[in-house]
């Protein structure tokens, strides 16, 4: 089965067979708490189980600070079991520095200078 692109108003989800949700976010986006319950709400209606997340991002792409906190309490993500953020943008690199040192996410988070370093890491949690 091929992976499945999901378009949104400020991104995609791309949903492989082998577990991983691809998350990129469009450029100039600013995604806030409703936008992010509609993204795990889509992700958990298309595959329910157990994922991991491999998130992308355009330049001048990011979440809010009400998002980042929703994103790093779990409940709203709990399907997913592991992230690693790509962050090819210094001003990616420095957003999600700060959010996995101050939000200390409840599951396994890295983050990645590039993608195919990121899906490597994200095999080792899939079943």
């Amino acid at each position: 089965m091929p992976a499945k692109k999901i378009d949104l108003k400020t991104c995609s989800l791309t949903l492989d067979e082998g577990g991983i949700v691809n998350l990129h976010l469009y450029k100039d986006q600013t995604i806030d708490p409703d936008q992010i319950k509609a993204i795990f709400d889509t992700i958990h209606m298309e595959m329910p189980e157990g994922r991991c997340l491999l998130v992308t991002a355009d330049e001048k792409a990011t979440l809010n600070q009400e998002a980042r906190d929703l994103v790093s309490q779990g409940s709203i993500t709990d399907q997913i079991v592991a992230d690693a953020i790509v962050t090819k943008h210094y001003s990616h690199q420095m957003t999600a520095n700060f959010f996995v040192r101050f939000n200390q996410p409840q599951r396994p988070t890295q983050l990645f200078k590039t993608e195919e370093e990121a899906r490597e890491w994200l095999m080792g949690f899939i079943n």
